[in-house]
């Protein structure tokens, strides 16, 4: 388990010296990011129960 979760912050720690050192591939990254997150609050946010007019 430790071998693995030290693997792991291996591949982040390069991953992140990466991103750091190439400005295209961290836009790249970031468009992506935040086009997931766009799409994701658009198809949670529309959605609104059905409003009830009680009279």
């Amino acid at each position: 388990m430790l071998k693995k979760r030290g693997l792991l912050l291996t591949a982040v720690g390069a991953g992140v010296t990466y991103l750091m050192r190439n400005k295209t591939a961290r836009d790249k990254v970031f468009n992506t990011v935040s086009g997931m997150m766009r799409s994701s609050r658009s198809s949670h946010g529309g959605r609104k129960s059905p409003r009830i007019d009680l009279n």
